[in-house]
């Protein structure tokens, strides 16, 4: 417990985020947002703009994991039509996450994010635990607002080519865990930060349960 308040009080002062920190000067002011590109391995590619200002600690955390490679190779092992594709497991399953967890940047967890969870906003997976989202994201096919102060949402979908490239995906056959018929591979995730350092604030992942999908 005191190590996860020490984690939290370092991410508000870090970010100047809500709950705590409100007055503290925002590092990241004025900074380019971050851009993601998803290429897939059939060539389809989809390009995303990470929000400094929704998420900043969670932007860092799938930044870091993205240009690390962790990404690479793992696949959308869950595509629930019309509402949202998943990935980011390890285990290509529902159950892996990276080692560690971050803080939930949405309100029902203290912090203020206004990006409304519409069609091809990217967010993050976790469990009930409202800090333990890992490494899984998902992303909007439809338009979910109800998850808007509960699931992190960090970026929004740049172009037309990224909305087909959901929809092709979302229109895949699934089976009764809507897991596709058809392997859904990650290439790879690569995040231009325009040059600006970012680092994730983070918890060892020891004490928590296999991460699950997010609820559609």
């Amino acid at each position: 417990m005191k190590r996860l308040f020490a984690m939290l009080l370092a991410l508000c002062c870090l970010a100047g985020l809500a709950g705590c920190g409100r007055e503290q000067e925002d590092p990241y002011a004025g900074a380019a947002n971050p851009i993601a590109t998803i290429t897939m391995e059939d060539g389809s590619v989809m390009r995303f703009e990470l929000m400094l200002s929704a998420a900043p600690n969670t932007v860092a955390n799938f930044a870091a994991l993205a240009n690390d490679g962790f990404y690479d190779g793992l696949e959308f092992f869950r595509v629930v039509p019309g509402v949202l594709i998943q990935a980011g497991d390890p285990n290509n399953d529902g159950t892996g996450g990276a080692g560690h967890t971050i803080a939930g940047e949405f309100s029902d967890n203290g912090f203020e994010n206004d990006l409304s969870h519409l069609r091809g906003v990217i967010s993050m997976a976790r469990r009930s635990d409202y800090d333990s989202a890992s490494s899984q994201f998902f992303i909007m096919q439809g338009n979910y607002p109800e998850y808007d102060g509960s699931y992190a949402a960090f970026g929004t979908a740049l172009d037309e080519e990224t909305l087909e490239a959901i929809d092709r995906i979302a229109r895949q056959p699934v089976d009764g865990s809507y897991l596709p018929l058809t392997r859904q591979v990650i290439r790879s995730i690569r995040v231009e930060t325009h040059g600006l350092e970012l680092t994730p604030v983070t918890v060892p992942e020891e004490t928590a349960a296999p991460e699950p999908t997010a609820a559609p």
